[in-house]
């Protein structure tokens, strides 16, 4: 991996189009030339709501986007704290010479300095941020950072909303990549969702 990576990080839980569309926009966009996939093992803020194990959200997201050379996924969050400089510290010791970005959603930047060791994210990092509808991008918490707003309109598909249209037995046709509908169906009524 080299160049310009943006780190899109998350529970994945599953993966949907929503995600795939904002890997697409970054790279349309020219903010990175490659677009990682980082699925958490364990997330800080949402510690008992993933649903399924890190084994099948990473497999799913792996076939997601096994077809964009652009894409590529990384184990590097499995067995992490879920903290982001946790997760960028140990992207940089194993990719020295990449351009490393992080993608956040505008949802984050009013609690980022609450953020693990917000001091090293605010120096180090350089994010880039998603405008998301009701939160504001709070000009005052961006100057802060070394970052670049993205021009995105995002996709109104949520992984809350998908289990629970599979756990009613309804359509998630559109909201998930098709050659993954079934396969995603499946591993959540397993769960017992």
């Amino acid at each position: 991996m080299q160049g310009k990576v943006a780190v899109l990080g998350g529970s994945f839980d599953p993966v949907h189009s929503g995600h795939l569309h904002i890997a697409n926009q970054i790279l349309q966009q020219k903010a990175a030339e490659t677009v990682l996939f980082v699925p958490s093992g364990h997330h800080h803020f949402k510690k008992n709501s993933i649903i399924l194990p890190f084994e099948k959200r990473y497999a799913l997201v792996k076939k997601a986007i096994k077809n964009n050379p652009q894409f590529a996924i990384s184990d590097a969050d499995q067995e992490g704290s879920g903290y982001t400089a946790h997760l960028m510290q140990k992207l940089k010791r194993r990719y020295p010479a990449v351009d490393f970005s992080f993608v956040i959603g505008s949802d984050n930047l009013k609690e980022l300095h609450l953020w693990y060791d917000y001091p090293y994210l605010a120096k180090e990092l350089h994010f880039l941020i998603l405008p998301r509808p009701g939160y504001a991008l709070l000009p005052e918490v961006i100057s802060q950072l070394k970052a670049t707003v993205l021009n995105i309109e995002l996709c109104p598909v949520s992984a809350t909303e998908i289990r629970q249209r599979i756990k009613n037995r309804e359509s998630i046709k559109g909201m998930v990549p098709e050659e993954l509908e079934q396969e995603i169906i499946q591993l959540y009524r397993e769960t017992g969702i």
